[in-house]
């Protein structure tokens, strides 16, 4: 096995690999076993054909493409980790030599990590974000609570938006049930768009004890296939009439949500928490402008490929993202009247930014020698149990493993940079 490595300008290089006979033998065998349970032959069942009869049936050709593909899959990466070099996108193959009686030769283009010259990222001067914590977001905090903490109460009255109804309902399409078009003591909040469009409006007015016929359309696009697009009829019953009601800002409203007696210190404590959020929201804006300055300072010339790899990236998470909301990319750019090629254009320019910050991070983390401290560990161990809602000290046990416990540190490596940055910024 050899392999030389050719810089190609400033952000790619060229890896001549040349991969010993034997090996290319073994990923011939790999290749064959892969195809194996689809090959037959004369006197030889389906997926027991020797690899002998199968060279004579079908060709020792055959299996050729399979087992440059194996061979390359099974070295091109430990060459490139041998090589030091950081590869920034899927690489270009050329095959130069494919033949089974001798060394596999074949050449990977690929986009690296390119020189990054540093400007200044020590020293920078930086205008502190003000920070101020007026009455109104006071009162904004304590109406949530307010809203937090409503109360659903039946009342006798005609149905407004926002109320709650508890409802029955039966669907019918052509004059038939559907499946999952019935339900009992259903609470319905009107206004909430739960339902298909113009259902809820339909049940605006209504009191309790009232039967009323709702007429909707499917949209185009409706999960169900055989329901998109059709009229429907619901047969829909008003059992109850809910009016949300908002529990008065006073003492005893304090005491039952918080460990304040008074509304005057829980108002102190809230004022106090808001001032420490914002004052760590305003820090990471400030954090996010010191990059930009550093970035904006240094020298670093990335190939096309690498940014276009990073955008592949951010669509395969964008495409996740709306999974979760029962929707693909592909559907969603078509809701949006854009194609793909629209919509990888308008990412450039956010993927070129996104990892220009990451290559500056990590070479300043290198030049720095920094490293995420055991204290930013534990801090982000206590904050990751909070939110599952774990004891702290439980919690940690999990990453009493050192692999876990590196991994971690990794993850945290960019915000230790970040902190470098602030800390060493000239900040008034």
């Amino acid at each position: 096995m050899s392999c030389k490595v050719e810089k190609i300008g400033t952000n790619k290089a060229k890896f001549t690999i040349e991969v010993d006979n034997a090996e290319f033998l073994k990923a011939e065998d790999k290749a064959f076993n892969k195809e194996k349970g689809k090959l037959s032959a004369p006197g030889f069942r389906k997926g027991k054909v020797t690899k002998e009869m199968a060279f004579k049936v079908y060709g020792r050709n055959a299996f050729l493409e399979e087992a440059v593909n194996q061979c390359i899959n099974d070295t091109y990466y430990d060459e490139v980790k041998n090589s030091g070099e950081k590869v920034l996108a899927p690489p270009k193959i050329n095959v130069i030599q494919a033949d089974i009686e001798k060394n596999l030769i074949y050449e990977a283009e690929v986009a690296i990590v390119p020189e990054i010259k540093l400007g200044k990222y020590k020293g920078l001067t930086l205008k502190k974000t003000e920070v101020k914590v007026s009455d109104a977001d006071v009162d904004k905090k304590l109406e949530e609570e307010q809203v937090k903490n409503a109360r659903l109460v039946v009342v006798d009255k005609k149905s407004e938006n926002g109320d709650t109804l508890c409802i029955d309902f039966d669907g019918y399409v052509d004059g038939k049930q559907f499946k999952g078009g019935k339900a009992e003591n259903y609470d319905l909040v009107l206004g909430s768009k739960s339902f298909i469009d113009n259902f809820e409006d339909q049940l605006i007015g209504k009191s309790a004890g009232d039967e009323v016929d709702v007429n909707v359309t499917f949209p185009d696009n409706y999960g169900e296939k055989s329901l998109a697009g059709k009229p429907a009829l619901f047969k829909v019953k008003v059992h109850e009439v809910k009016e949300r009601q908002l529990p008065e800002i006073n003492d005893e409203f304090v005491s039952e949500i918080s460990e304040f007696e008074t509304l005057k210190e829980y108002k102190e404590d809230v004022k106090k928490k808001l001032a420490e959020l914002k004052e760590k929201q305003a820090k990471e804006t400030d954090k996010g402008k010191l990059l930009d300055e550093v970035v904006k300072n240094t020298q670093i010339d990335l190939a096309d490929e690498a940014i276009e790899a990073q955008i592949d990236e951010m669509l395969y998470n964008y495409n996740n993202r709306l999974r979760y909301q029962g929707i693909d990319l592909e559907k969603y750019l078509e809701m949006m009247n854009k194609t793909k090629e629209d919509f990888r254009k308008e990412q450039r320019p956010g993927a070129e930014r996104s990892l220009k910050n990451s290559l500056v991070l990590e070479k300043i983390a290198e030049d720095e020698k920094i490293e995420a401290t055991d204290e930013m560990v534990d801090e982000e161990l206590t904050a990751m149990a909070r939110s599952y809602g774990m004891d702290p000290e439980q919690f940690k046990k999990s990453y009493a493993n050192p692999e876990d416990t590196r991994r971690l540190k990794d993850d945290l490596l960019f915000p230790a940079v970040m902190e470098f940055l602030y800390n060493n910024a000239k900040i008034s």
